[in-house]
């Protein structure tokens, strides 16, 4: 059996971390050319934390995952798949890449979209997302500064993608 601590989002406790989490996490910063301690910077925390969790020995809450992609110029399920807490893993064993669009007809093209028009490529998150009257709503709101956006939207997409797996990606 496996440690809650080594699910790279726990549901029940509300926190990601662990070895894939933290492969991830390091992986992005790379690909955006983001050093660590310049992501601990931008995430307004000290290097040792950014240090500690890139080596899975720590576990964060959403509010801090927003910093992170706000830090990482991410935008939500880019930074979700990227960071393996929506991983390849999680999407074979059940989790509908479109888990966050209603079902129904949207749902449906966006399912052609994938299948027909653009096969080979990740879906457009832009696109797909827009699709989604929650997220929607929450990109309309007035009263949210872009961090608390952005820190609704992962919770959101975090929520549902837990509902669809039992607890834990």
């Amino acid at each position: 059996m496996i440690e809650r601590s080594e699910y790279a989002w726990d549901g029940l406790l509300g926190t990601a971390g662990g070895p894939s989490f933290a492969a991830g996490l390091t992986s992005l910063a790379q690909k955006r050319d983001v050093p660590l301690d310049a992501l601990a910077q931008a995430a307004e925390v000290d290097p040792e934390v950014i240090r500690a969790l890139c080596a899975g020995e720590l576990r964060v809450g959403v509010s801090f995952l927003a910093r992170l992609a706000r830090a990482l110029r991410a935008r939500p399920i880019d930074f979700l798949q990227q960071t393996n807490l929506l991983s390849l893993e999680v999407y074979a064993f059940g989790l509908d890449p479109l888990y966050f669009v209603p079902e129904g007809p949207v749902r449906h093209q966006a399912r052609i979209y994938m299948r027909e028009i653009n096969p080979r490529h990740q879906v457009p998150e832009a696109d797909m997302t827009r699709r989604n009257p929650t997220i929607v709503t929450l990109a309309e709101d007035s009263l949210l500064d872009p961090l608390g956006r952005l820190e609704l939207e992962i919770t959101y997409l975090l929520r549902v993608a837990v509902q669809g797996t039992g607890g834990t990606l």
